[in-house]
């Protein structure tokens, strides 16, 4: 393979790179972010002005689930490497103008507006990546650009939150459209494969819709019960860690990273010719990671590899429902491409309300149970897919 394929390679996982610390960047910059933007209420009430921050990141979950269908509807007569140039065109400019913004309402719109060619761009770069590699490793393509995103947790989130402390919060987010904009160049000056242009031929295939209902469920309900843990990690790790304080909130995000990438990996690895396995894996890791943040001062050992393994659920669902919802949404490529992605971002939204309700109501020791409940009923679900599959097999 030349060596302008794999620099176009590298460019659609900087692409996920650049996602990744977008979407998760804003949590760590919210009082930099509302000092800013508002700066009466920071001196009056603080923490509504951080509540009323906090909708940039509700924003942009909105985009992507919005994006998950509009976009593919919008690029659908243009060729693969056109689309993808649109998306990471769009990412630049409302990134860009989102770092600009001079009010919070503003930058709230502009949020949303930069997360409509999110999913759509992960999808259709991992279909291009697969198109590289080989046109039926498309699991391996979605666990390159994935791979990007799942980095970013590990390392440049981190990163950049710790340079916001003495760098303003415009030049780090306005810096992520750097990050989009090497996959735009990239596409500019290299083709992408001529198996990779349009669509593949219109499929005849009919769409299941039972099998779809229970996939989609299965991949929203898990990713719930990971973020129902993820998003309060820093009281689940005090409840569980007992007398080992070296186990911090930052201890147990990095726990969280190592285990997204592996499961990324691992799933990369399986999905072309192992997509239920490794689907059903990362569920069943999920359920074993909650498992172990049941105890109340059960140590650090076992919160660092019950977060590990929430990770993993989160990191392998990508690759393997890539490879699952392609072959149920032959028809429509696109938006099969895009629903990873997007079932996750709905799955980070519905687990960020439904641990609210725990934690106030009955504090973290309930949070892994909720999670455990939600994560039995995504494999539940997932057994319900697989036995459907099964029972119209010729």
């Amino acid at each position: 393979m030349s060596a302008s394929r794999w620099i176009l390679i590298a460019a659609l996982a900087c692409g996920g790179f650049g996602i990744g610390v977008s979407e998760f960047l804003v949590m760590g910059l919210l009082p930099q972010i509302a000092e800013d933007l508002l700066p009466e209420l920071v001196r009056s009430h603080r923490d509504a002005a951080l509540a009323a921050t906090g909708g940039m990141a509700s924003a942009y979950a909105a985009g992507v689930a919005v994006g998950i269908f509009t976009t593919p509807l919008l690029v659908r007569r243009l060729s693969e490497r056109h689309a993808l140039l649109v998306c990471a065109g769009s990412m630049v400019l409302w990134t860009v103008l989102t770092a600009l913004a001079p009010t919070l309402p503003i930058a709230l719109a502009l949020r949303f507006l930069s997360a409509l060619t999110h999913a759509s761009f992960i999808g259709l770069g991992a279909m291009a990546i697969a198109h590289v590699l080989g046109s039926r490793s498309y699991g391996r393509g979605s666990a390159i650009v994935h791979g990007g995103l799942a980095l970013a947790n590990l390392a440049g989130v981190p990163a950049l939150t710790a340079v916001g402390a003495v760098v303003d919060w415009r030049v780090i987010l306005g810096s992520c459209a750097l990050l989009f904009a090497a996959p735009l160049l990239a596409l500019v000056l290299v083709d992408v494969p001529d198996a990779a242009h349009g669509t593949s031929a219109p499929s005849t295939a009919r769409v299941r819709t039972k099998n779809l209902v229970l996939l989609f469920g299965s991949a929203i309900v898990g990713a719930a019960g990971g973020f129902t843990i993820l998003t309060y990690v820093a009281p689940v790790t005090l409840w569980t860690r007992g007398d080992d304080t070296w186990v911090t909130a930052a201890i147990a995000m990095l726990a969280f990273g190592i285990g997204m990438n592996l499961g990324n990996l691992v799933s990369g690895i399986l999905a072309d010719r192992a997509a239920g396995l490794a689907f059903g894996g990362a569920i069943c890791a999920g359920v074993f990671g909650a498992a172990l943040l049941l105890i109340p001062g059960a140590g650090g050992v076992m919160t660092v590899a019950g977060v590990l393994l929430i990770g993993v659920l989160l990191g392998g669902q990508g690759p393997a429902g890539q490879v699952l919802y392609l072959r149920e949404l032959s028809r429509f490529p696109r938006l099969a491409a895009s629903l990873p992605s997007g079932t996750g971002n709905l799955g980070s939204f519905a687990g960020a309300l439904f641990g609210a309700g725990l934690l106030a109501g009955f504090g973290p020791g309930v949070i892994p149970i909720g999670a455990g409940a939600l994560l039995i009923i995504a494999l539940v679900a997932f057994f319900g897919y697989t036995r459907l599959l099964r029972s119209r097999a010729p």
